[in-house]
């Protein structure tokens, strides 16, 4: 197959992916501290010691989950954000390429608009 200079890539790039990777990352924090969610008496010294701790492990687990899916979620908007971006520039750029620049134009007498005097006229 003969290549035209072109290359398709998927997946996620840039800030995209380094969000992504930091949700990824907290993926690794949810799992750790899941792994210490049940504490016992002996553990740490007390029935109400042990209750309090396996309450903040869990609040934490969750917290970690949260903060991992919000992370990959905006890696795919940030992904998502930068294709629309560069169609729509793409879409400019031959928008603009496509007007016609030097030679003469029917619209170079902006003095009467519909035979109106223009407002600016006077300036």
């Amino acid at each position: 197959m003969v290549s035209d200079g072109y290359q398709v890539k998927s997946g996620l790039t840039g800030q995209a992916k380094q969000l992504d990777d930091a949700g990824t990352d907290m993926d690794g924090v949810s799992s750790a501290v899941k792994a210490r969610t049940t504490y016992s008496y002996g553990n740490v010294g007390g029935e109400d010691a042990a209750s309090a701790l396996n309450a903040f492990v869990k609040a934490w687990e969750a917290e970690a989950k949260t903060l991992a899916s919000a992370l990959h979620e905006l890696g795919g908007k940030v992904q998502l954000a930068k294709k629309i971006y560069r169609g729509t520039d793409g879409q400019v750029q031959s928008q603009v390429d496509s007007v016609p620049t030097g030679g003469t134009s029917s619209l170079t007498d902006t003095s009467k608009q519909g035979e109106r005097t223009s407002a600016l006229s006077s300036y």
